[in-house]
């Protein structure tokens, strides 16, 4: 146990010290703001954290967390003393350090003994030597001490899961021995360690901002050069794109950067050929491609992977390709936004929300959302490629474990057809060929060998596939997807694990377990003859008073669980099987009841006169699928987080309740509480409808019940569909986004001291791109006075009225000051776009804008635009110019339509301008 003080009981400071608490220290959380620490002392919290005020009355009660507003009683024992107050933003844009100053001069002050000081709040670079120069200069010659940097990773909502399981804990400190230190409290987290320098600490927060900015102003300044070269900068990225050392993304030019992000555990349901998985961001991004340099961004190649979407017109799902994934350090507001059943989605300020609307759906940014506002839950599944059998022998195929696999036939094949298929048996497969005559089996490779040839044919249906040779433990070749299958794939979901050993000869033994209490005999028995259909032999084992464990020593039916179906090891990465999606609603259903079955709970409320099920698990990935594979079967249950007792994890906590709910999952527990649910569902006087969501077709509707706005320093991650949707979470319909918000790379740099060059360069491209519209127009018109121009598109992006950061701003702006008289259409964006430009006018449609014009320009790539008639827009036009700022448009096409095409980087008819303009 160490004696740690954290300064400042904000955000930071109070999850740190509780955490720090959780772990066994004896920690004093100080804050100058008697008010909040009085509040503390009674429990009350001063930030909404999940679990947070558990885990803080948890260790209050322990005797292992403390508050006060004295320095002195503070640091009267302290070793450690984490700074950890808040860095506002000033009016310059810099971080404001006055606090930081108070607590360096305040330890200074009353420091009386040697002491490890920690910055903990987000602070630019070069502060760590900054206090320590406050404190020397304070105290003269007074104790030792040191300063450490430990820049904070955590995210609002899920703050304590990242303090407890961080994907890794930087430290930098100019005196190594301190850092190490500090590196011995972080030991019980289990994660990398990284030391470093002070400055270098202190950089990493930032280091990797600039480089998704530089990527997007790189291919606008190619798409530049590519037009006084007469080169194509859609096929140049292309051929850029095919080079893995930089991949496709983000390299489309255009008018410049915009967008928005989900946080990294967000759920989304992608396709992996056939199957649907709910996979969060962050694992998709690390399986989408090469990483960049700094490991920014990575792209999937457009086309190789789907996801669940949802058509905003049709009003149904569907697959929608994805075009890009990318990741990116974020510095600015997250919004979360809790719905009824507990549904909970977490996302930039400016991420676009789709909303229910009157007549449809409406899009607004995430900021805009508000208390009363719906949102909507898919209900339904897309045209899905069904799984009716797993075929073990071709899942196998050229995977590491194929090498070591033997395969036997059910009956006695091999020894009978021997003398049929020896003479084709390469020695190099096989040294003594002899052995399969004596014992029946052969190396999977050599089947493999044999059946190409021809000469020997044993369907997979008659074979079992082992590792070990003797008395191994087989599985049968292939496995039927049937209700029996699904029920053990939920039981393992509740119950089970793989676990790891080493035998004799150094032979890796996997095994894999399904643990039940004593008393669960129905569950048992269940689960040993579903085992014994498979051909797979078990022990029993017990562990404690009373529990049992069914354990299966098979590398393949290991592979199988962990590797094919990908349901997780251990309680913290599960996430449903890789097929529960692909398969018909009875198999759905069997699957939930092996999971409720395995660990659910039938709850009595109202003593005794109603109930509800409930199952809970500390996996957000499982949570979300099972939330929202309940949906697809007409349930909408209630997802909830909560702090289960002896866990160190918040745990999610799925609910089904309403009579409607509650009768179509009466069986889920199996002949063990079927009579128990039966009995208290006959006593329900009134049968009352789930109350929480309302079914609308293919979707429900959740209201939201409150939006809460943190600022934040993390990371963000985005997917771009073809659609312009995805399915996350626990089946929210989400928009998809676009990463943008270089505006801090100014700041970063300046606070640094040093001329930023190259950011400045790179924000001037990203801003030179609208003015390149106006020379376009002044190129291709002669003069701007009195023309009019069209501008299609005003959104900063498609499927959103969200008009911060859009170019359609600048460029309006920019030609009114010459003279030009401006029009516009946008299909949702035009009532905010009227209050930022009042002297532009509104058209109806894309028609009567170019009613009259002298050039349009295509700000925003909406889909609409793609797909009009152009022979009309050219016909309603004054003169035929057309500035396609987003590259929609094929140039043959348009210049044979009779325009005067000109593109980004795609190059520029000059004779034909020439003649516009006489």
């Amino acid at each position: 146990m160490k004696n740690i003080t954290v300064i400042g009981v904000g955000y930071v400071g109070l999850v740190t010290g509780a955490c720090f608490a959780d772990l066994g220290n004896r920690v004093v959380c100080l804050d100058i703001n008697a008010e909040r620490i009085e509040r503390l002392k009674q429990g009350i919290m001063p930030i909404y954290e999940p679990g947070l005020e558990e885990l803080v009355e948890r260790n209050v009660r322990a005797q292992r967390l403390f508050f006060t507003t004295s320095y002195a009683e503070a640091l009267r024992e302290a070793e450690f003393a984490f700074i950890a107050v808040g860095t506002p933003e000033g009016v310059d844009g810099e971080a404001d350090l006055r606090y930081v100053r108070m607590a360096a001069e305040s330890i200074a002050d009353v420091l009386d003994h040697p002491i490890i000081i920690v910055n903990k709040s987000t602070v630019p670079v070069g502060t760590g030597d900054w206090v320590a120069d406050i404190i020397r200069a304070r105290r003269g010659d007074g104790p030792e001490f040191a300063v450490v940097s430990c820049p904070e990773f955590l995210r609002e909502g899920s703050a304590i899961s990242d303090f407890m399981n961080p994907d890794r804990v930087v430290l930098g400190s100019l005196n190594r021995e301190a850092a190490e230190k500090v590196a011995q409290l972080h030991l019980p987290l289990r994660t990398t360690i990284m030391i470093t320098d002070l400055r270098t600490a202190e950089m990493i927060k930032y280091a990797s901002n600039a480089f998704l900015a530089t990527r997007i102003s790189f291919i606008n300044e190619i798409a530049n050069i590519c037009e006084a070269v007469g080169a194509d900068v859609k096929e140049v990225a292309t051929g850029m794109g095919y080079d893995r050392r930089i991949g496709r993304g983000f390299l489309d030019a255009g008018l410049g950067y915009g967008g928005s992000c989900f946080e990294g555990d967000e759920t989304v349901f992608i396709l992996n050929s056939p199957t649907v998985a709910g996979e969060p961001l962050r694992q998709i991004f690390a399986e989408s491609g090469q990483p960049f340099q700094g490991d920014v961004v990575q792209v999937a190649q457009p086309g190789s992977r789907q996801v669940v979407a949802f058509d905003l017109a049709t009003g149904r799902p569907m697959l929608a390709e994805v075009t890009a994934v990318t990741r990116r350090p974020y510095a600015g507001t997250m919004v979360r936004i809790v719905t009824s059943m507990g549904r909970a989605l977490r996302l930039t300020a400016d991420h676009p929300v789709i909303l229910q609307a009157d007549d449809g759906f409406r899009v607004v940014p995430a900021a805009a959302v508000q208390p009363g506002d719906q949102l909507p839950t898919l209900c339904d599944l897309p045209a899905l490629e069904p799984v009716d059998s797993l075929n073990l022998v071709e899942l196998l195929r050229d995977t590491p474990l194929e090498a070591d696999v033997h395969v036997s036939p059910v009956d006695d094949s091999f020894t009978r057809l021997y003398p049929q298929f020896a003479p084709h048996i390469p020695p190099e497969i096989l040294r003594h060929p002899v052995k399969i005559r004596r014992h029946n089996r052969m190396p999977l490779r050599l089947f493999r060998h044999l059946t190409t040839l021809g000469v020997l044919d044993v369907p997979a249906e008659r074979l079992q596939l082992h590792t070990a040779r003797g008395t191994a433990t087989k599985i049968n070749g292939v496995i039927p997807v049937d209700e029996d299958w699904m029920r053990l794939l939920g039981y393992y979901l509740a119950e089970g694990f793989v676990s790891q050993d080493v035998g004799r000869a150094g032979a890796v033994r996997e095994r894999v377990g399904f643990t039940f209490h004593e008393d669960d005999r129905e569950y048992i028995a269940d689960v040993e003859q579903i085992l014994l259909r498979l051909g797979l032999r078990f022990s029993e084992r017990r562990s404690g008073s009373n529990s049992l464990s069914v354990v299966v020593s098979s590398r393949v039916f290991a592979w199988l669980i962990r590797d094919v179906l990908r349901c997780g090891t251990r309680s913290d990465n599960k996430a449903l099987p890789r097929l529960a999606f692909n398969v018909p609603e009875a198999l759905r259903h069997e699957l939930l009841r092996g999971v409720f079955s395995g660990d659910g709970a039938v709850t009595l409320v109202q003593r005794g006169g109603n109930l509800m099920l409930e199952y809970a698990t500390v996996s957000k990935s499982l949570a979300d699928g099972l939330a929202f594979l309940m949906q697809t079967l007409g349930i909408v249950p209630s997802l909830r987080q909560r702090w289960m007792n002896k866990s160190r994890q918040v745990a999610y906590v799925l609910r089904v309740s309403g009579y409607g709910q509650l009768a179509a999952l009466q069986d889920l527990f199996g002949e063990q509480q079927r009579t128990r649910i039966a009995t208290v569902l006959s006593g329900y006087q009134r049968h009352i409808r789930q109350r929480g969501f309302t079914r609308q077709g293919s979707y429900a509707l959740l209201t939201v019940r409150r939006v809460e706005h943190e600022q934040v320093e993390t990371e963000v991650y985005s997917l771009e569909t073809s659609s312009g949707t995805l399915i996350a979470s626990s089946g929210l319909i989400c928009h998809n986004c676009f990463p943008k918000d270089v505006k801090a790379l100014a700041h970063m740099a300046a606070t640094h001291g040093r001329p930023p060059r190259l950011l400045n360069a790179v924000m001037e491209i990203n801003a030179g791109q609208r003015r390149q519209v106006v020379s376009k127009l002044r190129e291709a018109l002669g003069t701007l006075q009195g023309t009019t121009i069209g501008l299609l598109g005003l959104a900063f992006k498609p499927n959103t009225d969200d008009m911060r950061e859009a170019p359609s701003v600048a460029i309006a702006q920019a030609l009114l000051a010459e003279g030009a008289h401006v029009r516009a259409y946008d299909p949702v964006a035009m009532e905010n776009a009227r209050r930022m430009l009042p002297d532009v006018e509104m058209a109806s449609d894309p028609y009567t804008l170019a009613e009259g014009c002298d050039a349009l320009v295509v700000v925003t790539e909406w889909n609409e635009f793609k797909n009009l008639n152009l022979q009309q827009v050219r016909d309603q036009m004054r003169r035929p110019v057309l500035i396609d700022g987003r590259n929609i448009y094929d140039p043959e096409t348009t210049r044979a339509l009779g325009f005067i095409y000109i593109g980004m980087g795609r190059g520029f008819n000059k004779s034909n301008a020439d003649d516009t303009k006489r």
